[in-house]
């Protein structure tokens, strides 16, 4: 599949999900347009590569599976993150389930002070996947 038609339908894919129940957070997990762009662009001015881009476009399709499912969550990480030009802090969690026989999927959600867990990123979990270029 192209890039081009990839994108359109990621895209189109995304916006249909609106929110999503994790058991495992106990909460509910909403989709916003700042989810769908991290996976494009590493912040507002730099977009990610056109591979990165695919590789995340590609595993797309597994979110919601990942997030009703997942069973553990790997990484608890606190961070600071700017919002309104105020730094808060945030809390995002790793989730990582089986999606196939040799297939992880990593999600990672955030949540920013006493808000709403939001959906993040999404990328293989394998090893291999993180070296590729």
């Amino acid at each position: 599949m192209n890039f081009y038609k990839l994108k359109v339908k990621s895209k189109k894919f995304y916006k249909s999900i609106v929110s999503v129940y994790c058991l495992i957070l106990n909460d509910t997990v909403y989709f916003t347009s700042e989810g769908f762009n991290h996976l494009l662009y590493k912040d507002f001015n730099h977009p990610r590569n056109i591979n990165e881009q695919y590789m995340k476009l590609m595993c797309l399709p597994y979110v919601v599976d990942v997030i009703k499912n997942c069973a553990l969550i790997s990484e608890t990480r606190k961070i600071k993150r700017r919002v309104k030009n105020k730094l808060k802090d945030a809390i995002h969690y790793e989730l990582v389930h089986k999606v196939a026989k040799n297939k992880r999927i990593r999600v990672i959600i955030e949540k920013i002070g006493t808000g709403k867990h939001k959906f993040r990123s999404i990328m293989p979990h394998d090893k291999k996947s993180k070296k590729r270029s």
